[in-house]
């Protein structure tokens, strides 16, 4: 399966860069991008949508803690595990400037405790396979050419009988005629249009956003049989597809010819809850999953040790500091080609130094 490529990543650490300078620190950046009191109330919307799902999630017997969150950003998902249901885990992105920001909405919204927070490569993940309860992602699977490997790879970071939640995936929309280019979504622009406007741009434009100029991948064409085949893997998945308000069906199952028919014709989001098969003991801490990332490279699967400042690797001797509170667990190679300036890791950007203090 094809897999994002080196010029994505490089992308997305450079977009997210600017967008911390710019939402934290007040710089100049993208104009059409959120200011710091814009971002603030989309985060507390979306903090609000988590708690509400993890709500339900608990009320079904999913163990919240320790938890794994990839694509985490900002981290506002994984301050809502923290500090409202008492969960401990980690916090995972590619971008060191997003989760550095963690700390700056942590106070923004009065939350005392932090995740771990891990730079690291969501098709490499530096953790343990078979480890962890619960692994949870919004709107990140659609950044890759395809959202199977990627899959796997938490299947794989799962412990027998652990719970992978996803949320806001979109999937294919075939009828759409793309006559000129809609308004860049996230933007300002996006999110204040009006219905009439939305409802025009969802059949005629082809969408836009500013993550594109920057090389980053925004897969919006992701058949439902894609779908269907990426959780394959699971045991159970309870998988909702969703083309609007009302109109709503499994993935898995019986379906509805019409509203398999209209799923295809509108397009929509999946999301849902698979779990793994088997039953077992899980990792009662985060730290304890921890798997070196180089020895993942050579074929080894070695443990972590974390001291509170530094995780290391007795079997290749590798140690990885943490920098601004964010711990880097990439292999030398990624290191050199995402944060060149590293030396051995990278230096704290203006963002990082600002949303210490």
């Amino acid at each position: 399966m094809e897999r994002q490529g080196l010029e994505a990543r490089q992308g997305e650490i450079r977009f997210r860069r600017i967008l911390s300078e710019q939402q934290v620190e007040g710089k100049p950046g993208i104009p059409d991008e959120y200011d710091g009191p814009g971002i603030r109330a989309v985060l507390a919307e979306r903090m609000e949508h988590t708690r509400s799902v993890m709500e339900s999630l608990r009320a079904r017997g999913v163990p919240l803690s320790p938890y794994l969150e990839i694509g985490a950003e900002r981290g506002q998902r994984a301050l809502v595990l923290e500090n409202d249901f008492d969960a401990r885990g980690a916090a995972a992105d590619l971008s060191f400037d997003m989760l550095a920001s963690t700390a700056h909405y942590a106070r923004e919204f009065g939350c005392a405790r932090l995740p771990l927070r891990i730079v690291c490569d969501v098709y490499a993940l530096p953790f343990r396979s078979g480890t962890l309860p619960f692994v949870f992602c919004f709107e990140t699977l659609h950044h890759f050419p395809e959202p199977g490997p990627v899959v796997r790879e938490v299947h794989r970071v799962l412990a027998p009988g652990g719970t992978f939640y996803f949320d806001e995936e979109p999937f294919n929309q075939a009828l759409r005629l793309p006559l000129f280019k809609g308004s860049k979504a996230y933007s300002h622009g996006h999110r204040n249009a009006g219905l009439l406007r939305r409802v025009v741009e969802r059949f005629f434009a082809e969408p836009t956003c500013n993550e594109t100029e920057f090389g980053i991948l925004e897969n919006h064409s992701i058949p439902l049989s894609t779908w269907r085949q990426t959780f394959e893997p699971f045991a159970e998945a309870d998988v909702t597809v969703q083309s609007s308000r009302g109109l709503r069906h499994p993935l898995f199952g019986a379906r509805n010819p019409l509203a398999t028919s209209l799923a295809f014709l509108l397009g929509g989001s999946v999301h849902g809850v698979c779990r793994k098969a088997g039953s077992g003991p899980t990792v009662q801490r985060i730290e304890d999953a921890l798997a070196c990332p180089e020895c993942r490279v050579q074929g080894r699967e070695s443990a972590l040790t974390w001291d509170g400042a530094e995780a290391a690797c007795a079997a290749c001797s590798r140690r990885f500091p943490s920098t601004g509170g964010v711990l880097f667990l990439l292999d030398a190679k990624s290191l050199r080609e995402l944060y060149p300036e590293a030396s051995p890791l990278p230096r704290e950007s203006s963002s990082v130094r600002n949303a210490s203090r």
